[in-house]
């Protein structure tokens, strides 16, 4: 493990909580995470991130707190089985911190275990919110969101983005290092013969997404716009396997230029978040937040993993429907 924890690491360490010792290992890119098959340790944390967001949001239950190191459950647990004691009705742990009811108890009540737990939980969650505020890198303000949006979900009137329908089961499609190779090449118009491209629309006509197909796994696609899966806020630049019968959707429209469709998103069956591509981070900082993954990148000779920017594919994307 580094000398130096990785800012993420430090962050929630001091600020919120301190991060489960499998995340805490795998930001500080331990060796065991740098292999070929898993490309780095920040890679691999996103990977893990994914099993928590590809699940619902559930208002009581503790699940996505395994994300933390030995947080204390307990006391959220009182704070819902105590709750009609101290005449409050609280129908979830989650945004604590914005309840009104919450603030209007924690300001008149006498001084008691219950009230403590309140006020332990309502700091977290406000410090949570706010942590992604005191990153310096551009990767790690990433990763803040994410965790911040497992825990306090955010909603489309929030946020305003497309929201996703997730896949019930995970689906056979890979994450390997290497998904980046064709993304890059369809960035600077290489597209395989046998390759086809689809491109998912929102209402207005925006590209949201690029699938490929005969090109690697089948049915991978990496995301133009941030989306929202599960409350949780995905970048542009994240990778996800999708599942649908193009043949039973009527409503699309040929490529202009590649094999391939242009079509609604929403009439896709399903998404599954896999996790962060390489080019979720600007060109300028990929090579420090991805470490040997991006160095396998370059040994292996992907096309211009270091200067090919997200917009590229976008202009592709854009192409195909205009």
């Amino acid at each position: 493990m580094g000398l130096v924890d990785h800012e993420i690491v430090t962050l929630f360490r001091e600020y919120v909580h301190s991060l489960s010792p499998k995340l805490v290992e795998m930001l500080n890119e331990h060796y065991l995470h740098q292999t070929e098959r898993r490309g780095c340790g920040y890679t691999q944390a996103t990977r893990v991130l994914a099993e928590y967001i590809n699940l619902p949001r559930d208002p009581v239950e503790f699940h996505d707190l395994k994300l933390f190191d030995n947080i204390d459950v307990k006391a959220l647990k009182k704070i819902l089985d105590q709750q009609k004691i101290n005449d409050l009705e609280i129908d979830s742990w989650r945004h604590l911190d914005q309840s009104y009811q919450i603030t209007k108890f924690i300001g008149k009540a006498s001084a008691s275990d219950y009230k403590q737990h309140l006020v332990q939980w309502t700091q977290l969650q406000h410090n949570l919110r706010e942590l992604k505020q005191h990153a310096a890198l551009e990767e790690s303000k990433l990763i803040c969101e994410m965790i911040e949006d497992i825990i306090l979900p955010k909603t489309f009137e929030e946020t305003n983005l497309v929201q996703l329908a997730t896949l019930h089961e995970k689906p056979k499609v890979g994450s390997c290092p290497m998904a980046e190779n064709f993304f890059l090449k369809i960035a600077h118009h290489r597209i395989l013969r046998e390759g086809e491209i689809n491109i998912f629309v929102d209402d207005q006509n925006r590209p949201i997404f690029l699938e490929k197909l005969n090109m690697g796994d089948n049915h991978s696609c990496i995301s133009l716009r941030p989306v929202l899966m599960n409350g949780v806020r995905l970048p542009a630049g994240s990778l996800f396997s999708v599942d649908y019968d193009r043949d039973a959707i009527e409503n699309k429209c040929p490529n202009k230029q590649y094999k391939g469709y242009v079509m609604p998103f929403d009439a896709i069956s399903g998404f599954w978040f896999l996790r962060l591509t390489t080019l979720a981070i600007s060109p300028q900082n990929r090579k420090r937040a991805f470490s040997t993954h991006f160095e396998q990148q370059v040994e292996n000779g992907l096309y211009s993993p270091g200067t090919t920017q997200l917009q590229q594919l976008i202009d592709v994307a854009q192409s195909q429907i205009e």
